[in-house]
């Protein structure tokens, strides 16, 4: 297994961040109490797609877990060798609430992007909710709420791509 440290400085407050690449498949029952998961795919490699997608599914399955995800493609560099589409890869980070972004570590495109996201995600996740109780809102507003998230689908997949908000 390999690991990977980086330092992050995001509105004045620096943050750690451990990358954990396991160099077999991963078991998520087995990863002690992340603050996110990036899970990473390449665009020239249809079963790195695959596997990531198989691991949204396990990790959404997971009981408890509500901490960020985000789906990176990478190697966003290599158009002509792309096996996976953004639109397919966007509709998978739709399905499982998940951010996605794609990158390119050998021409450092949206590197930091990704980790600035990383960490604003994290923040935003664990920052105390300011919005009213459960038991505050009518059954009417809540049944409003959910009829608006379901018929408003150009809406998702914009927020899929947007790190910086919820």
């Amino acid at each position: 297994d390999r690991e990977l440290h980086v330092s992050v400085l995001l509105d004045g407050a620096e943050t750690a961040l451990e990358f954990f690449t396991p160099l077999e498949n991963l078991d998520l029952h087995s990863v002690s109490t992340p603050d996110a998961f990036v899970i990473v795919f390449t665009i020239d490699d249809r079963l790195t797609f695959e596997r990531a997608t198989d691991l949204l599914y396990e990790l959404r399955k997971m009981d408890g877990w509500a901490g960020p995800v985000i789906l990176v493609a990478n190697k966003c560099d290599l158009v002509r060798t792309r096996g996976v589409s953004i639109e397919e890869a966007k509709s998978v980070a739709t399905t499982y609430d998940c951010k996605y972004i794609e990158t390119s570590v050998v021409l450092n495109h949206n590197v930091d992007e990704l980790l600035v996201g990383v960490v604003s995600q994290i923040r935003l996740k664990s920052a105390p909710s300011r919005k009213s109780s459960h038991s505050d809102v009518s059954c009417y507003a809540r049944s409003k709420h959910l009829l608006n998230k379901l018929f408003r689908k150009d809406h998702l997949s914009k927020s899929c791509e947007n790190l910086y908000v919820l």
